[in-house]
């Protein structure tokens, strides 16, 4: 819950749109959304507004989303609730996998899984079927035990 003294200072500094969005979101957080009309529906606003406002609560860093290309949904994993908090690396969507030859599991989130892939040498296509289920193990050594969907 956010601590109602945040909020009221947050009230003093931001627009009522973006303070209520910031409510709302904090009650589904985290949350996954296959697109913004869907989320804008469930809020009672439309797209446009709410892709500015998630826009600027992100640029301000009360809130942390991730997006995958156009189609590939939306998450909002994490909103500021008092003015020391900060997001936690374990809370960001992302996949498990498996390392087959170390028998370790290691975190891939959304925002790196494109370094963490050109540091191993795989195509971004390569991951991008890899991650999508579409091929059962990476280079014979990692496979998906985990998505950010689970």
């Amino acid at each position: 819950m956010i601590d109602p003294a945040y909020l009221a200072a947050l009230r003093c500094q931001l627009r009522c749109e973006l303070l209520l969005t910031m409510v709302q979101l904090e009650q589904l957080c985290p949350g996954w959304w296959a697109d913004l009309s869907e989320l804008a529906l469930q809020l009672g606003t439309d797209r446009a507004t709410l892709n500015r406002t998630l826009t600027k609560l992100e640029a301000l860093g009360l809130i942390r989303r991730e997006r995958i290309s156009n189609t590939g949904g939306n998450w909002v994993w994490w909103v500021k609730r008092s003015g020391s908090d900060q997001p936690r690396a374990e809370d960001e969507p992302a996949w498990k996998l498996r390392d087959i030859q170390r028998r370790e599991v290691v975190r891939v989130t959304i925002r790196s899984r494109w370094a963490w892939a050109e540091a191993r040498g795989i195509p971004r296509a390569t991951m991008r079927g890899f991650l999508n289920g579409h091929r059962r193990t990476l280079k014979g050594r990692w496979e998906v035990v985990g998505s950010p969907w689970d």
